[in-house]
């Protein structure tokens, strides 16, 4: 487990360099826990430092994982130097931070099957591994993360992706999921087209 005590003297930032850790927080005001999936290149701990709370921020590895470990206040010293420096830095946390709102989405919209997909199907996109010579993607996730995630039952997970499996979408394996069709899964993703007659338009 990656931890960090947010405080205003001691403000610590975490450079994944390889593996996956699942960001556990919860929210002001809430007793819900959002819960998101953080990988390579990914710098854990930046935005808090904009907004400092005394709150403890808790990263658990998803696989095994190696992190820079950057004391804030040196990053922070780096970036006042140039200005530039901080403008490329913004446009990089607020992109890796619309990614994250696009899962967040697609984890809360829509029935169960189709978060369960967009899920799938970004996380893949963002840490999947594509086979060379045909279209197959390798997701290195356990189904009680993709539970954690979606914060239901690990059996519910289970279920679906064992009716997938059924169907040819995917591949279970040990410690992942191996995408064999993602055109289909893509479909399970999307809203059923609306009816007009009987026929979708």
């Amino acid at each position: 487990m990656l931890s960090a005590d947010v405080e205003a003297d001691k403000p610590e930032i975490f450079v994944i360099v390889s593996g996956h850790v699942l960001h556990v927080e919860a929210p002001r005001d809430s007793a819900r826990l959002n819960w998101a999936l953080r990988g390579p290149r990914h710098i854990l701990g930046f935005s808090y430092m904009l907004d400092l709370g005394g709150r403890r921020l808790e990263y658990v590895a998803n696989d095994e994982v190696v992190a820079i470990h950057i004391p804030g206040h040196l990053l922070f010293a780096f970036l006042d130097d140039d200005p530039v420096r901080w403008k490329d830095m913004g446009r990089m946390v607020l992109q890796q931070e619309r990614t994250q709102i696009d899962l967040v989405v697609g984890q809360t919209a829509g029935s169960f099957v189709q978060r369960l997909a967009s899920t799938v199907e970004q996380l893949a996109a963002l840490y999947g591994v594509r086979a060379i010579d045909k279209d197959v993607v390798h997701l290195r996730l356990t189904q009680q993360t993709l539970a954690d995630i979606l914060q239901v039952s690990r059996q519910s997970v289970n279920a679906q992706i064992s009716t997938w499996a059924a169907l040819g979408v995917v591949e279970v394996q040990y410690n992942g999921i191996l995408i064999l069709d993602p055109s289909a899964l893509r479909k399970f993703s999307r809203p059923p087209a609306p009816l007009k007659d009987g026929v979708p338009v």
